[in-house]
């Protein structure tokens, strides 16, 4: 009988020892929560999602989370932000708009009690590629009284790469000449810009070209009179009536020295020897040395026109 006592209190004492290890245990060291703001969001597999041609936007506006976590203190508290990693795999998505699971890694012994929010929405679009002229914009104030030309220029022309929404968002490709010092005749790098139609820099797309070599060749210009030059005499007994051009002036350009002795232009000399009916035709402008034609045509049209002398 004692010998059974003995065993029951053995028991008992065991029993009394786990319950009492429980109590320091869990006084020591309780479970606890804690949360997590802000979690950036890791995207998985989106190198296997553009290669099949498709690209995620505005994830940017939703791209970190709220994790709560559980576990002992001495898990708890020395668990950091960065050793919580929150992710999305978006190898298998479709195109449209969708949403996705949030999942959340934890170091071993810390438990998940909440993540907000648990998933998120993503677009995904169809990524397209587009070449556009570059349009070189120069300040019309630049231009005033001088011709103003393209001498040296890198690229002609850039391409975009992006999601369809944004690519269409495209308007034109611009790069603004807007200080005198770009005219200086010395090779000068400017930025590209990508515009929508009312002026705004598109983003979130990818571009061939950030910037653009060019330099310009500027000159003084000039507005003369044009004049018809002739030889020869009509038939006897036939004068010439009147004399008309397409064209009455012209736009020169060149340096200041060469310009500022030319007061009007000259055709090239037309044959009028024997002649008793009207003429017509073409013929080219005579310009002088170091001066060219800035604004206007060359040839002009001519027409002379021929009558009997009046008695």
């Amino acid at each position: 009988m004692k010998k059974k006592n003995d065993v029951q209190l053995i028991v008992l004492s065991v029993i009394l020892a786990i319950v009492m290890w429980a109590f320091v245990v869990t006084s020591t060291n309780p479970s606890v929560n804690r949360t997590f703001r802000n979690v950036p969001i890791l995207v998985q597999n989106k190198d296997a999602l553009e290669a099949r041609g498709y690209t995620i936007i505005g994830l940017d506006e939703a791209s970190n989370v709220n994790i709560r976590v559980e576990g002992t203190r001495d898990k708890i508290v020395g668990t950091k932000q960065n050793d919580i990693q929150a992710s999305i795999d978006v190898k298998d998505v479709k195109e449209g708009i969708q949403s996705v699971g949030v999942k959340v890694d934890t170091p071993s012994g810390v438990g998940i009690s909440m993540v907000d929010p648990p998933s998120i929405n993503i677009n995904v679009q169809k990524k397209v590629e587009k070449s556009l002229p570059i349009n070189i914009v120069i300040k019309d104030s630049l231009k005033d009284g001088r011709s103003v030309e393209i001498n040296e220029q890198s690229i002609k022309e850039v391409t975009v790469k992006g999601p369809v929404s944004a690519i269409n968002q495209i308007d034109r490709v611009e790069v603004n000449i807007d200080e005198e010092s770009y005219l200086d005749g010395k090779i000068h790098n400017l930025d590209i810009h990508i515009l929508d139609k009312d002026g705004k820099e598109v983003t979130g797309i990818e571009k061939s070209n950030d910037d653009i070599n060019i330099s310009f060749r500027a000159e003084e210009t000039k507005r003369v009179p044009i004049k018809m030059s002739y030889y020869g005499e009509p038939a006897v007994g036939f004068d010439i009536k009147n004399i008309s051009l397409s064209q009455k002036e012209c736009v020169l350009k060149g340096d200041s020295g060469a310009l500022k002795s030319v007061d009007q232009i000259e055709t090239y000399p037309v044959n009028i020897s024997e002649l008793k009916s009207d003429k017509n035709g073409e013929i080219k402008l005579n310009l002088p040395d170091g001066v060219s034609l800035y604004d206007g045509k060359d040839p002009v049209s001519y027409k002379i026109e021929v009558g009997r002398k009046e008695k």
